[in-house]
């Protein structure tokens, strides 16, 4: 028997980013994934809207998706999402007691394409058969971050832009799943 087609997603259980390392009409590829502790995230969605007039009537309307805004807070941010956002480069150096990280950004990074994953394990429909929902946005690109310092803590909002892979002319998908599953 199929299981629900509706649930409730209920907070942020995990988080995880990649690099997309290849989009072609053979294969989409994601790189190594990366957990990301995120603290919000809203979509919305675009829409190209076109109307079909006959004697000053509107006779059809049409709705083409074309991409998503998203946007969200991230709080400890590693250093290899930043570079997946920017384009920038993250370097080791030192050694013994005096090792370093250090992220880069020079002017001419740019940014990749990422693939965003969110999975909520506290989903709930009434037949009590959806252990958990994952979004997933499958080309995004980086559109803006913002760092705040707040408390002692530092945060950064971004913002993104998903758009239609070139492999199968997804933006985004929603599964519910019977049994939990992991990011992947």
């Amino acid at each position: 028997m199929a299981i629900s087609k509706t649930a409730a997603f209920r907070g942020i259980s995990d988080c995880k980013i990649a690099a997309v390392t290849s989009d072609t009409t053979g294969g989409y590829t994601p790189g190594t994934l990366y957990d990301v502790p995120i603290k919000d995230l809203s979509v919305t969605e675009n829409r190209e809207n076109y109307e079909l007039k006959h004697d000053d009537q509107v006779q059809a309307l049409e709705s083409v998706l074309q991409s998503a805004d998203i946007s969200g807070t991230i709080a400890r941010v590693p250093m290899d999402v930043l570079n997946i956002f920017t384009g920038g480069a993250v370097t080791a150096g030192g050694s013994g007691d005096t090792e370093t990280q250090t992220y880069g950004l020079d002017y001419d990074d740019i940014p990749g394409y990422f693939k965003l994953e969110i999975v909520s394990a506290k989903a709930y429909a009434d037949a009590g058969d959806v252990a958990d929902v994952h979004i997933q946005f499958k080309k995004c690109k980086i559109q803006s971050l913002d760092y705040t310092i707040e408390d002692g803590y530092a945060s950064i909002k971004f913002s993104a832009k998903a758009i239609r892979t070139i492999n199968d002319g997804q933006i985004k998908n929603i599964v519910f799943n019977e049994t939990a599953s992991e990011i992947s």
